[in-house]
């Protein structure tokens, strides 16, 4: 008889957690059905959002609408070739410096340096100041 009662409180034990892990997954997949609702209403609802702003974006980007507002509010004009090319006299001339920082138009030759020329080459031969920065005589030769 202690068999049978064993028995029986085993199965009563097993029957018992069985129904507190069926009740938790249950609970668990009502959880999980109702953030799927949620997420699927905030879906719909974003979807419902865009195509209003869709709407709404294609209303204010009417060809009709915008160039009446550039009309009124830009107080914008035709171009004509008249506007474009009337005064070109008057444009200034455009400022050049004094002293340029390099000549772009001096060739410049490359020669292999010696043990000797590198030695006299580490002292500079002339000064900033003494540097003529004209480009006239590069000039009348023409660009390299």
């Amino acid at each position: 008889m202690t068999l049978r009662r064993v028995f029986a409180v085993f199965l009563l034990a097993m029957f018992g957690i069985s129904a507190m892990t069926l009740f938790q997954v249950s609970q668990a997949v009502q959880h999980q059905e109702r953030l799927l609702m949620a997420k699927k209403f905030a879906l719909k609802q974003a979807k419902e959002n865009k195509r209003v702003l869709d709407a709404e974006w294609a209303y204010l980007n009417r060809p009709e609408r915008l160039e009446n507002l550039a009309r009124n509010v830009l107080d914008l004009n035709q171009l004509s070739i008249e506007n474009v090319t009337g005064q070109v006299n008057a444009v200034p001339e455009p400022l050049s410096p004094s002293r340029p920082i390099a000549n772009p138009l001096r060739r410049i030759e490359l020669r292999n340096l010696t043990e000797s020329d590198a030695a006299h080459s580490a002292q500079p031969s002339q000064s900033p100041q003494d540097i003529n920065y004209n480009a006239a005589p590069y000039l009348e030769q023409g660009a390299p």
